[in-house]
């Protein structure tokens, strides 16, 4: 398990991400790109305060999350100042 620090936010993205290209274009080439994305948060640093909580879905800038890779696995930080708000499930 993995506890992030320094006002880091563990999140877990969409499974359908972007797939990787055999060839390497500059970001925004395409312009359908979205520079949002929704995800989900799985753990969050001490340093944070409500209302950020696991389990919520928030909107965060995509440029901003950073993929790191260690101990043959793959995980998705962001910094709590890039999550530009919180999801809510509406009831209609």
């Amino acid at each position: 398990m993995f506890k992030p620090c320094n006002r880091y936010v563990l999140i877990q993205r969409d499974d359908c991400e972007k797939e990787e290209s055999l060839i390497a274009l500059p970001e925004g080439v395409f312009k359908n790109e979205s520079i949002y994305e929704k995800v989900r948060i799985e753990a969050i640093s001490c340093d944070i305060r409500p209302p950020l909580a696991a389990g919520q879905e928030v909107v965060v800038l995509t440029k901003m999350i950073e993929e790191v890779e260690f101990d043959n696995q793959v995980i998705y930080l962001v910094l709590e100042n890039y999550i530009l708000g919180i999801t809510e499930k509406t009831n209609d």
